[in-house]
């Protein structure tokens, strides 16, 4: 059957730009301004207790680690915490503790989804991963294990600072 009346239900043409401006979280000014406050504001919130059955369970069941960090990202931009080019900038810093976190539960985990093997993981899914992992009593020791990974990423990053040169740099007092 063909319907002869348009659909009147859809939203009119430029609508999303009738709100305030300002009144947007992304149109706010970024509480997370570098990539170090990113970094020191996703690491800790990936290494929490309470939060890291959730993530194994998600790595295990497919989910490719750039798909994970760039969901995080996706979520903290449109949140306001931070802009599009600090998630571009942070993203690699998460796969690299995804791989680790990955590494030391001694999960197989895919870096990067190939077209042919996208994941069909369901909310469902997901939901009854994350309430068995919450059962494992080995997550206290795993997180030792990553924090202690954290701060010698931390004196590592420290050594290696070096002063921005260039037309853009800041000058130095």
């Amino acid at each position: 059957m063909i319907q002869n009346e348009p659909l009147l239900d859809a939203p009119i043409p430029g609508q999303s730009l009738t709100s305030e401006l300002g009144a947007r979280p992304w149109q706010q000014k970024s509480e997370l301004q570098t990539l170090e406050d990113a970094i020191e504001y996703y690491i800790p919130k990936l290494g929490d207790p309470s939060t890291i059955n959730t993530t194994l369970r998600i790595i295990e069941s497919g989910s490719s680690l750039t798909t994970i960090a760039e969901v995080f990202t996706l979520n903290g931009t449109m949140e306001g915490k931070h802009n599009v080019d600090v998630a571009v900038l942070v993203n690699p810093v998460i796969v690299e503790f995804l791989k680790g976190l990955g590494d030391l539960a001694g999960i197989d985990y895919t870096i990067d989804a190939d077209e042919e093997n996208k994941s069909d993981v369901t909310p469902l899914d997901a939901t009854e991963a994350e309430q068995e992992l919450l059962k494992d009593e080995d997550v206290e020791d795993l997180m030792e294990d990553v924090m202690e990974g954290a701060s010698e990423v931390n004196d590592i990053s420290e050594e290696n600072e070096v002063e921005s040169k260039g037309l853009m740099a800041r000058r130095s007092s």
